[in-house]
């Protein structure tokens, strides 16, 4: 039912905006944006509504899955709340709120507590560096020894070596677009996306994709532009 009621508002008001761009407003009346036509349909993403990720919304010709015979991974826009987080391991795996799911909700909160807050200005540090948070952080003393390793090993999910290509910070929005391995073993992928810091009652919109291919200069110019319409309503 919920499901259905989204399509059924959102579609109704993805009305043209602009030449193949279309307006995406909120089912619940609290933010619109606008997003190119050829990222088709949008329904809920991954977790909408849990937590920290106030809303999720997945396109069906552009998030994850098969599109053009390519593997995608991640594509939704996000609107957060509380201290930003990133999709696709963008800045490891602490800073990811379905990873940080993998650890128990005690340690999570704890790491919440401690982990350094993204802002615009220490993002592009961020998501260059491979580890954000000793495990011996003497705030995290009542962590045991193999505790301490579970922290480790999810700080580096998703953001082995990683190389950051390019990462620009333009008003309150940051694009970027890196590579890195998901595990030490593993083939490298490519991440890239916008993040708009906003402020409160909400900490963050972002678009976060990844795959196999860099993406091109005019894909990232139209993810920016989607994160940088977003407006409260």
């Amino acid at each position: 039912m919920k499901l259905l009621a989204f399509l059924a508002a959102g579609l109704a008001m993805a009305q043209s905006s602009a030449d193949g761009w279309r307006t995406f407003q909120d089912p619940q009346g609290r933010f619109q944006f606008l997003y190119p036509e050829r990222f088709g349909a949008p329904s809920p993403g991954t977790d909408d509504g849990f937590r920290g990720r106030t809303a999720a919304i997945r396109f069906a010709g552009f998030s994850a899955g098969v599109q053009a015979g390519r593997i995608v991974l991640g594509g939704e826009a996000v609107l957060t709340t509380g201290p930003p987080q990133l999709d696709l391991q963008a800045a490891g795996g602490l800073y990811d709120p379905i990873a940080l799911q993998t650890l128990p909700a005690r340690i999570a909160t704890a790491i919440r507590n401690v982990l350094p807050v993204l802002t615009g200005a220490a993002f592009c540090d961020a998501i260059g560096r491979e580890r954000h948070l000793h495990p011996a952080d003497a705030r995290l003393g009542a962590l045991t020894a193999a505790q301490q390793g579970a922290v480790a090993s999810v700080d580096r999910m998703g953001n082995i070596t990683p190389k950051v290509f390019e990462c620009g910070i333009s008003g309150d929005t940051v694009t970027f677009h890196k590579e890195s391995a998901f595990d030490p073993a593993g083939p490298r992928r490519h991440i890239y996306g916008a993040i708009r810091f906003l402020p409160p009652p909400y900490s963050s919109f972002q678009l976060v994709r990844g795959g196999a291919d860099a993406p091109t200069a005019e894909l990232l110019r139209q993810i920016a532009t989607v994160v940088n319409s977003w407006k409260e309503r």
